[in-house]
């Protein structure tokens, strides 16, 4: 028989008589959406999603159930067909209901896949864990001791108890590494001969240089101070995060063959003009290292320091005589691991003041019970509003603090009470009320500084006005967390591949992500196949112990803890979410999740040779025509009926803690 002449797309197509357009379309490589269409069925669906157009016909029928026909001209794609089948997206996503990404790797700033990765620990394979971690997370020894963790806030594990110790596990699979004489190093692609220099060897600095030489390109680092680190190395005590933890990470970024230029300040040494001549691209990560003052009668005074000199002191080798009384002014890290540092220094007292309450707090809550369980005092709603030196003390003038109107955060500002002054004293002042960013390096690279000397780089991209030159991390944010650091580094190395690959550069669109909402909103349902377990502690040394010295606090978990620990994670994260193609459709139609609380999840049903989630069902059929179709006298091929289901709705039973 002849074949089939027709025109799709402008474009002419010859088919077999009898196909479909569907097939058809394939066969000239033009994709036409689908959801419930499965080739091995010999029946077809009816989700809408392959709706094409006949045109001069002024038809709109499904592409998998209509049969070519000689002179057909047909269109997949238009201003009508899009709106109709994102009409029936929107459809058949008001009927799906769960979480495609856990809720803990939706509030990592980084994207890690925090559920996989717990996987690969519950099952002993921590070399797979450590390489799913730094898909997204190059530093992982660090980040594992030093993250606030905003990813265990969200666990859905709370629901029932506490949540899963995320950190504390990542931290145990790159610990695991820096133990082996041989390291996991990252696969390098083939060399591309372009060159990027980094200015600062910060989070955000290292991990664009770590995921730029992944890509082939050569980076060159330089930094100011004389080793690698930023912040992590000057600004966190030792007990926290040891020197040796910063020295293996970085090693493995030397290994891959990034170089480092230590000593070397940009705008003194270096110069933007300079490096132009040598290098594709310039990324600016100089970070947040001003301090910011108090704004009080008698701050520059001697005895008065700010939290991050005197954390980079005590880094550095400098010792003090004496510390007697300290009081520190502040309530973020900073402040807290000033106060605990002084502490191990042998202070008579240390105090904390802060102007709202221990809740209001940003640091790390653990941080602050820890400070509290070593003898460190916190006085809150207390300001201090001027200092001057005498009889060899620090006379600081403090007032009780209220809480008063909301200000732009919607945090209630606090104000003075009236007549409320009193005197506390102190042989140091420690200012930890945060940190700045010193415009100059903008200014140097000759790029545009906006409020609060912040780089002004595209917020989607990190390209600054001059195309060559990308700026990321807190001399953009402000001064924020490691993490939110290392995402941008992530980001501005993606960029900064597509502009030396000569493509446009943007940022890919956000994938459509469904979930079951907050923590509150979890469907009980979720909790039936779960038991409760106490969360695996983490070994610690006891507070008396750690005023001796800057020994590290916690030794981490062991391969029988962390395997206990990992066995806790519910398994939140979808297991079709990288390969379901109701999320395609819905990232590609640019569809928003719908949610009207209508949906309760009915939890894992099994039969033993395959789970059903039915919430996320959407009754596209593919599973009841495959076991009609089979009719089988061997049985049903669960695997099959799995592998087809376009939702992740079928798959063999999981099971929690």
């Amino acid at each position: 028989m002849n074949p089939v002449s027709l025109i799709i797309n402008g474009n002419p197509v010859s088919a077999a008589p009898g196909s479909s357009i569907l097939e058809a379309a394939a066969s000239a490589g033009i994709t036409i959406p689908t959801l419930c269409f499965n080739e091995s069925l010999h029946l077809t669906g009816s989700c809408w999603m392959c709706i094409i157009e006949i045109k001069g016909k002024n038809r709109f029928v499904p592409a998998c159930s209509t049969r070519v026909s000689d002179g057909m001209v047909i269109e997949t794609e238009n201003e009508e067909l899009d709106a109709m089948r994102r009409q029936s997206l929107e459809r058949i996503v008001s009927m799906h209901c769960g979480d495609c990404l856990g809720p803990c790797e939706r509030s990592c700033p980084a994207g890690c896949d925090i559920p996989d990765f717990i996987a690969a620990i519950a099952r002993g394979d921590d070399r797979d864990a450590l390489r799913i971690i730094r898909e997204t997370i190059p530093l992982p020894g660090i980040l594992g001791r030093i993250c606030p963790a905003p990813c265990e806030d969200e666990c859905r594990r709370q629901g029932m108890d506490k949540p899963v110790s995320i950190c504390a596990l990542k931290r145990y699979a790159a610990d695991c590494d820096l133990r082996r004489p041989v390291k996991v190093l990252p696969v390098v692609a083939p060399e591309t001969w372009k060159k990027i220099a980094v200015i600062g060897a910060g989070p955000a600095g290292l991990t664009a240089a770590y995921y730029l030489r992944c890509m082939g390109h050569g980076v060159t680092v330089f930094e100011s101070e004389r080793k690698a680190g930023g912040m992590m190395r000057y600004g966190i005590p030792r007990f926290r995060l040891p020197e040796s933890v910063i020295d293996e990470e970085v090693s493995v970024l030397a290994e891959m063959g990034i170089e480092f230029r230590y000593g070397t300040t940009f705008g003194k040494d270096v110069t933007s003009r300079k490096l132009k001549e040598r290098f594709d691209a310039l990324f600016l990560a100089i970070g947040a290292q001003t301090p910011a003052l108090m704004h009080i009668p008698g701050e520059d005074g001697p005895g008065i320091l700010s939290g991050i000199e005197f954390l980079r002191l005590v880094a550095t080798g400098r010792e003090f005589d004496t510390v007697g009384h300290v009081v520190v002014a502040g309530g973020g890290n900073t402040a807290v691991d000033a106060a605990r540092t002084a502490a191990r220094l042998g202070a008579e007292s240390v105090t904390i003041i802060y102007r709202r309450s221990r809740q209001d707090m940003p640091a790390n809550r653990h941080e602050v019970d820890e400070a509290l369980s070593e003898g460190v005092a916190l006085m809150e709603h207390v300001a201090p509003v001027s200092v001057r030196k005498t009889d060899g003390m620090l006379e600081i003038t403090a007032v009780r603090m209220k809480p008063g109107e909301p200000d732009s955060s919607g945090r209630q500002r606090p104000v003075p009470v009236p007549g409320s002054e009193f005197t506390l004293l102190a042989g140091i002042l420690i200012s930890a009320i945060g940190q700045e960013i010193d415009p100059a390096a903008g200014e140097n690279a000759g790029i545009t500084t906006g409020q609060g000397g912040r780089y002004a780089a595209d917020p989607a991209t990190l390209q600054t006005e001059i195309p060559w030159i990308f700026a990321g991390g807190d001399c953009v944010t402000g001064a924020d967390i490691a993490i939110r650091a290392l995402e941008q580094g992530k980001r501005a190395a993606r960029s900064i591949d597509l502009f030396l690959k000569g493509k446009p550069v943007s940022n890919p669109d956000d994938c459509f992500n469904s979930s079951y909402g907050s923590i509150r909103e979890t469907p009980p349902e979720l909790y039936k196949t779960a038991s409760r377990a106490e969360r695996t502690a983490v070994p610690e040394i006891s507070p008396a112990e750690r005023l001796k010295g800057f020994a590290e606090v916690s030794s981490g978990y062991t391969q029988e803890l962390a395997a206990q620990e990992a066995l806790r994670c519910l398994k939140c994260r979808c297991n079709a979410a990288d390969d379901c193609r109701l999320r395609d459709l819905a990232t590609a139609c640019h569809t928003q999740q719908k949610w009207t609380g209508e949906h309760t999840a009915t939890g894992m049903a099994s039969g033993g040779d395959i789970g059903m989630e039915r919430e996320k069902c959407v009754d596209c059929g593919i599973c009841v025509r495959l076991i009609e179709q089979q009719k089988s006298p061997d049985g049903i091929d669960f695997m099959a009926l799995a592998a087809s289901c376009p939702t992740g709705a079928l798959s063999q039973p999981a099971t929690g803690a």
